[in-house]
Parts: structure tokens; sequence; C-alpha cells
């Protein structure tokens, strides 16, 4: 298995949905892809999608500097999150090979608090636009999970963990943002939105507080041991693909993604990096990516799949459990093989 970087130049209507050609290359070759718009503003997200007092276009250039300083990679901020029925407050978490920790994520749901079929919708804790449950048809760990689930038209939307939960206060230049989540996709779920599908998303703004795009996953050949999994930051518009096994149904996997946030990559002398992670395996390692396009920029909302691209969307359902998020108020307790921090194998 391998990762491709594609480099794609944007027209103006699509330069922060992702563009390219998803046509397969071979292993580890790039390949420059022609514009192509997939998901033009007029057809975007609902206007509540964008967070309050955010534009709906941000500076579409490519940010580069030259010089200024380079970020400490270990800064670290003071917040927690505490109260709230999904946070965690004073537990301790195991860490890998049965060592501890006193890890308290910002974020955690197991889903195991609500009623078999309680809806997930409203702000409880998601605004899931109806449809998503709690249900004890599937669990990856006791008794339930939620099931997400969208109808043809429909939209299928899983935004900053409810209207109060954004995250508050705003992360900002140096400071490290981790959400990791377990996925089930039934034997008839249709990865069909056009052309590739949002799966996991870290909402950036500018230094204003307007829309700067996101950091996202997308889940493009399901199916194919090729063009899996692709991942871009929006108004950065470079896109890296990873070719590996297919996606399984009706089996749990793991997935998780990791922030440095800088308006400058590690390759261009910052701080800027994105890791993603399947099934605890490192994935993605990209240190050509500015995670925010200003210094004063922030990431402030994670969102979970959000708007079907570009066709009608089919009826369709997925389970999702065991939803973290950490930032470096409190990291991680684990490492990967390579010593990387993340929160891998964690429960409560």
């Amino acid at each position: 298995m391998g990762i491709r970087i594609v480099w794609s130049l944007l027209g103006l209507a699509a330069a922060l949905s992702g563009c390219s050609d998803s046509e397969a290359t071979p292993r580890g070759k790039a390949r420059a892809a022609p514009p192509r718009a997939l998901e033009a503003w007029a057809a975007a997200p609902a206007p509540q999608e964008i967070p309050r007092g955010r534009s709906r276009h941000g500076d579409r250039r490519c940010q580069r500097r030259s010089g200024g300083q380079r970020r400490n990679h270990n800064q670290r901020g003071s917040r927690r999150k505490q109260g709230g029925s999904a946070a965690i407050g004073g537990a301790s978490g195991s860490g890998a090979g049965g060592t501890t920790s006193n890890f308290q994520p910002y974020f955690f749901d197991d889903f195991e608090s609500y009623g078999d079929g309680a809806s997930l919708s409203n702000n409880q804790p998601f605004d899931a636009a109806g449809r998503s449950t709690a249900s004890s048809e599937v669990a990856f760990r006791g008794a339930q999970s939620a099931r997400m689930e969208i109808r043809s038209w429909g939209r299928w939307r899983v935004r900053e963990m409810g209207r109060d939960h954004p995250i508050k206060p705003a992360l900002k230049q140096g400071q490290e943002v981790w959400v990791r989540l377990q996925v089930r996709w039934p034997q008839s779920f249709q990865f069909s939105a056009s052309p590739w599908m949002k799966f996991l998303r870290l909402h950036s703004t500018k230094a204003d507080g307007g829309n700067a795009g996101y950091n996202d996953l997308y889940v493009d050949q399901a199916d194919s041991t090729q063009s899996v999994l692709r991942t871009i930051k929006e108004v950065h518009d470079v896109w890296a693909v990873y070719d590996g096994p297919k996606l399984p149904r009706d089996r749990w996997e793991s997935y998780e993604m990791y922030l440095f946030i800088d308006d400058q990559a590690v390759d261009d002398g910052g701080a800027g990096r994105v890791r993603i992670w399947r099934d605890d395996t490192l994935i993605f390692d990209r240190t050509d990516v500015p995670t925010i396009v200003e210094a004063a920029g922030t990431i402030d909302y994670f969102y979970l799949f959000t708007y079907w691209n570009n066709e009608q969307p089919p009826d369709n359902h997925c389970f999702v459990d065991d939803l973290v998020i950490a930032t470096d108020a409190s990291p991680p307790p684990n490492h990967d093989s390579a010593g990387h921090a993340f929160i891998g194998p964690w429960t409560p």
C-alpha cells in the first residue's frame, strides 16, 4: 500500500470543496489533475453548516510565507473540557500495554447513555438532520452505537458535536488536535457521493473568523485497492491519495486524524502536519500541509460526514462508536509503532 500526492489547480467555484480527477494512477506516481468543479458553492451545505459569523468564501490561494519563526512543536495549551454528558471528568484511561494515564479527552461518547432508538439529533449530542439514533443493533464495545442515517434527497450531517459544543476555545497556531472513532459499513452501504464522500473534517478559520476551508479525509474508491481514501486541506488544495485494502463491510474499523496547527507546513520551515491512522496503522503523514491559512487562524469545529456530494443520496446508514476528540491540553496517552502520540486503543 502507499500514498500518492496529487497536485490540483482549482477553479474559483470549487476551491473549498475538493476537486481532482478520481481516475486511479499507478501506485507511487503523481498526476496533475485538470480543474474540475465538483461542488460549487451554490450547491454547498446549508447555511447553518457554516459556523455563525463565517463567510462562505475564503482566500482560495495557497498560503505561503517566507521567513518567520518556527513554532514550538511541544507547545501546550491549558484548556480542559469539563461537564457535558459526553465529556469525561477525572476518569483514568488505560493506554497500550496496560499503562495507565490521567488522560481526559475533550469529548467522548460511547452512546451507552441513551435509550435504544433515542434520537441523536437536535444537538444531543449531534446536529444530525433528524435521523441518527442510538442503536443496540451492533456495537464496537458495550451495548450500543450511533446509527447514522441518510435518506433520498436528505442531508447527512453531524457537525460541531452539537450547536453548543464547538471546539472551545478554538485551537490556535502551535496547538494540536486528535479525532478518533470506530465505524462499521453495512454490506448494503453505497459509497456513491460524486465523486467522493466526505468523512472526517476539521474546519479552519481566517484571522477575522471567516471560513478558511476544511482539513478533510474523503472516502474515494471504497471497493478498490487504489485511491481508497484521499485527504486535502481546502485552500491549500493538494491531494494525497491512499492505496490499500478496500473498505470492509460488516466489520468495525478505527480511524484517527491528527493536526498540528500552523500556517506553514513542516516542509516550508513551519510545523503544520496531518497524520491519519486506519486501524492504528499510519496511512498519511503529511508534512507538506499548512493546517490553517494564516498565523491567527484557528481550528474551531469537527464535522462527521456532512453534505452528500452532487447527487441524490441513496437510503444509507452506517454505525459509529467510541468517538473521541483530544487536544494538547490533555494529550492522548498512547503512541503508535513509530512513537507518534495518538489516541489509539484507549478506552475509559
